[in-house]
């Protein structure tokens, strides 16, 4: 998956400009001239073009994992220069778009179909270069180009993996390696588990085996200014360190893997089974049981090339799993090289003298010669079937091999298809095959079908890398086998296109996935019947899973659709259907010899991966036609597949508009507003036309605080929410910290599912297409009754079945002092259209009528908001509303950017007698969180429970 884009994208790339750079500060040492050090330092930086900004925004739904990584550069010199995008991802990952920026002109990636010819070279230089340039398990994604002098560029990288569970833990890693010191670097991740989240932990950057890594001063929790927030079902982490922090953990801006771990509740036995429009996964991975006896053979490579380091961790290793065997398992050693050198000529139990005679035996293997990998292979082989022949076993039990080698076949049998059928024909589907390759000079790519062909794993150490440490972190793994001859059955008529479901062995601390399609989407359960064999008896777990109607799961967005052409969103468990098919197929093809087999493989293959918009081996991506961002809007098809279900932004400004019901039209900026509105910090202004009364009040929350403003989800389908920023109070202020809006969230349910994130900077949309506008332009986008018209710097206004209008402020500083912070206001302009059980801190009062009581003073009821009333503050007055008896006082207060001023009774002390509830009952536990406690009619936990 290693990607020279410049090569392939047909992209100007230019080295010599980097050289005559090089040679340039050559010249000053050949002339003798002493440049100080600060002044070398300073060149460099002038030259080398500076990274703005890093961010890296990962959302992961029930183990299915979506991430995107931008990153803006700047050339301040006075020509122009080349620059690299680097980023190591999962090997596992499947890259989902690539976007470029240069200047004023969008490059905009698609995936295309790969001819045969091409795609048998790709994953032979797949092969060579992820050694060279990757570190285990991770691939390298480069991508060069040349930004014009005083110009910029930013890039966008998608990619979706499924998090594999490994020793009882879910691992996701992000690669934090911009390879500088960046002004606004920032790391967020957002989890979302129904089952349940259980012992997240966020781990120390883990250091670069490169060069020059990283070298974190405190390995004892989380890196610094990581701030983690979580519920049961909810967790979000964010890592945002400041350049000073950046260079306390390396300055040369390779800050290393940024680490997150997790596991999920389990209750039933037969797993957790979840269904989403017509496509289904499931999760096994049971516990409490037994574990099976393991007949193993240990393989080791004692070749000449093994000498030194490699050979003493190797043995350091093995000694420590023999101490980890159990007493019900029985195992032998193998070394070769030139020779099969066999500790035993059969398998023996687990005893404290077998294990010292095994020790004595390792410690005596000293390296020279070759590699015989197929004599090796098949003497462990011969070893498992005549134990496993020759004995009367009650237990039933599991047969391995763990084999290690650093290097390629080179005595005896050397032909690779022949080592490889000998293997299999040896093994017969009865016998596991567990590799690990040591260094770059290893057959990887035989080791890896080794395992496949035989129900196996591999793995790869780079040559740097303790190989013990990683030999006994791969037997626990699979040092506790549960279950063995594992089939997982669904009824046949019920479902379709299903993943794996025969599997040879389950491992205490992994996870059987499976998915597919159901037939009809209308069924109400899902009949699931798992056999497999533990130990002494044959287990069977039978259960009838209901199929919940399809809806969303507390308004947390689906994975939006990457086809654009009218058919239904896609979700996360159906991108997770089509990501293990990929990979299930992309298997199959590199086990099977027969080349008309292999042939179908690669177009089901290619055909999947078109349509899901997945990077293969078999598929290519090319950087469409560049256009001018300045006259287009972004409907990006594949943008959209690769993120999944946050609305995070997938690129800048780009890509023609894609012919359907998106429109654009000259904007005219002439809006009608109403009082009713928050805005500032925050102030909250609710007018009640009919009883000609205007009332006001404040909340004084938190920074990242969300705050329910209109919820009318079960009623209209329309929810809103804005989530707080903080500031510095002025000087000489009554408060400790000011408050604003920073980013406003509407969720629109009905007729179709719609969400809009709206910040100073851009609005996504996020509906049948994921339109990205930035605020700095006018424009109007509509579809299917919604419509979105942003005016430049000024405000966006969204329209919705025309009976619904809400009108949101930019409110911007070009030179803010240090409590001012760009922000948002919120203006309820139309709501006709909102139910009459509406609610929220502003929603609650849209339907209702007020009116004022005599005060102490005798004045009439029948107040209203004329300034000529009593001046401000004098007087106390009573305001009846909704039932309750609110003491307020007469205020005037500024709205619409301070362009208006008026009259409002003011409820004090964060609205306590105004609002249903108190503060914390309107607090949301995500952007798009559409549950609430209060309000009638309103769902107090059908959204909430739909996600637990």
């Amino acid at each position: 998956m290693l990607l020279l884009l410049g090569l392939c994208l047909g992209l100007p790339l230019c080295t010599g400009s980097q050289e005559e750079a090089w040679s340039w500060g050559d010249t000053s040492e050949q002339v003798g001239l002493r440049v100080p050090r600060q002044l070398r330092l300073l060149q460099r930086l002038k030259t080398k073009p500076l990274m703005t900004e890093f961010s890296i925004k990962s959302t992961i739904i029930s183990r299915y994992a979506f991430t995107t990584v931008s990153s803006k550069m700047l050339n301040r010199a006075s020509e122009d220069q080349d620059v690299e995008f680097q980023m190591q991802i999962p090997a596992a990952a499947f890259i989902t778009n690539f976007t470029m920026l240069i200047g004023d002109k969008v490059y905009q990636g698609a995936i295309t179909e790969r001819g045969k010819k091409n795609a048998d070279r790709v994953k032979k230089k797949r092969n060579e270069t992820t050694e060279d340039n990757g570190d285990e398990g991770t691939d390298t994604f480069r991508a060069s180009l040349v930004i014009p002098s005083k110009d910029k560029a930013a890039f966008l990288l998608s990619y979706e993996e499924l998090l594999q569970r490994r020793l009882g833990k879910y691992e996701h890693i992000i690669s934090v390696r911009p390879q500088q010191l960046v002004g606004r670097l920032t790391v967020d991740v957002t989890v979302l588990e129904r089952s349940g989240i259980v012992a997240l932990e966020v781990l120390p950057l883990r250091n670069s085996r490169q060069k020059g890594g990283a070298r974190a001063e405190d390995d004892s929790g989380p890196p610094p200014s990581s701030v983690i927030n979580q519920n049961e079902t909810f967790a979000n982490v964010v890592f945002k360190p400041s350049v000073v922090q950046q260079a306390k953990i390396a300055q040369n801006g390779i800050l290393g893997d940024f680490i997150i771990r997790y596991d999920v509740n389990r209750e039933q036995k037969v797993g957790d089974i979840q269904v989403l429009n017509g496509y289904f996964v499931h999760y096994f991975a049971p516990k409490d049981l037994p574990p099976l006896p393991k007949n193993v053979v240990f393989v080791l490579d004692t070749s000449a090339s093994m000498v030194g380091t490699k050979l003493q961790q190797t043995r350091d290793a093995l000694t420590t799993i023999l101490h980890d065997l159990r007493p019900q398992d029985h195992f032998s050693i193998i070394g070769f090289s030139n020779r099969i050198k066999v500790w035993k000529d059969h398998l023996v139990p687990v005893t404290p003298n077998n294990v010292i005679d095994g020790k004595f035996y390792i410690h005596l293997m000293s390296p020279s010669g070759g590699t015989d990998i197929n004599g090796a292979l098949q003497a462990a082989i011969r070893l498992l079937n005549n134990y496993v022949s020759h004995n009367d076993i009650e237990d039933r039990s599991v047969s391995l091999v763990i084999f290690l080698t650093d290097g390629k076949p080179t005595v005896g049998e050397t032909r690779v298809p022949k080592i490889l059928s000998n293997t299999k024909e040896a093994a017969q589907g009865q016998i596991c095959i567990f590799t690990i390759g040591i260094g770059n000079d290893v057959d990887f790519k035989l080791l890896e079908k080794l395992s496949l062909d035989n129900c196996g794993l591999t793995r790869h150490v780079l040559e740097e890398e303790d190989a013990g440490a990683q030999l006994i972190g791969f037997y626990d793994e699979i040092r506790t086998p549960l279950l063995s001859d594992i089939r997982i059955d669904y009824p046949s008529g019920l479902v379709e296109h299903a993943t794996k479901t025969v599997f040879p062995n389950y491992f205490n601390g992994s996870e059987i996935v499976i998915a597919g399609k159901l037939v009809d989407r209308k069924t109400d359960q899902l009949h699931v019947e798992v056999t497999a064999s533990n130990s002494k008896k044959f287990v069977i777990l039978k259960t009838d899973v209901p199929v919940e109607p399809q809806k969303e799961r507390n308004g947390v967005p689906r994975s939006p659709s990457s086809r654009g052409d009218g058919e239904q969103d896609l979700n996360h468990i159906e991108r997770l259907w089509s990501y293990l098919t990929v990979k299930e197929l992309l298997s199959s093809w590199l086990q099977s010899d027969n080349e008309p087999e292999k042939e179908k493989l690669r177009q089901k293959v290619q055909d999947l991966a078109m349509t899901y918009h997945f990077l293969t081996p078999f598929t290519s991506m090319k950087l469409r036609k560049p256009v001018l961002h300045e006259d287009t809007l972004e409907v990006t098809r594949g943008m959209s597949a690769a993120t999944g279900p946050e609305t995070v932004m997938q690129s800048l400004r780009g890509s023609t508009v894609q012919p359907g019901p998106m429109l654009k039209k000259p904007y005219d900026p002439r809006i009608k507003l109403s009082k009713t509105s928050v805005d500032g910090d925050p102030h909250f202004v609710v007018d009640f036309p009919l009883s000609q009364l205007t009332v006001c009040f404040n909340i004084d929350g938190q920074p990242g605080d969300i705050l329910r403003l209109v919820s009318d989800h079960m009623g209209s389908g329309v929810t809103v929410n804005g989530e707080l920023i903080g500031a510095p109070a002025p000087p000489n202020g009554h408060k400790k910290q000011r408050t604003y809006f920073g980013t406003i969230t509407i969720l629109i349910n009905q007729p179709e599912r719609s969400y809009l994130e709206i910040t100073p900077s851009r609005v996504i949309l996020d509906g049948g297409d994921r339109l990205v506008l930035p605020c700095n332009q006018s424009v109007v986008v509509g579809s299917r009754g919604l419509e979105v018209a942003v005016s430049a710097n000024a405000n966006v206004t969204v329209t919705i079945q025309g009976t619904i209008a809400f009108v949101v402020l930019i409110h911007l500083y070009k030179k803010p002092a240090p409590f001012q912070r760009n922000h948002l206001g919120f203006y309820i302009s139309k709501s006709k259209g909102l139910s009459s059980n509406c609610h929220g801190l502003l929603g609650q009062f849209l339907n209702q009528e007020t009116k004022l009581t005599e005060d102490s003073s005798g004045h009439s009821t029948n107040l209203t908001n004329s300034p000529l009333a009593r001046a401000e503050g004098t007087s106390e007055t009573i305001l009846q509303v909704k039932g309750h008896r609110v003491p307020v006082v007469w205020k005037q207060r500024k709205i619409y950017n301070g362009e208006e001023q008026i009259d409002c009774w003011f409820a004090r002390n964060n609205a306590a007698k105004l609002i249903d509830g108190v503060y914390k009952d309107y607090l949301a536990s995500h952007p798009f969180d559409t549950e609430t406690t209060l309000g009638l009619g309103e769902s107090t936990g059908s959204e909430s429970s739909s996600l637990n």
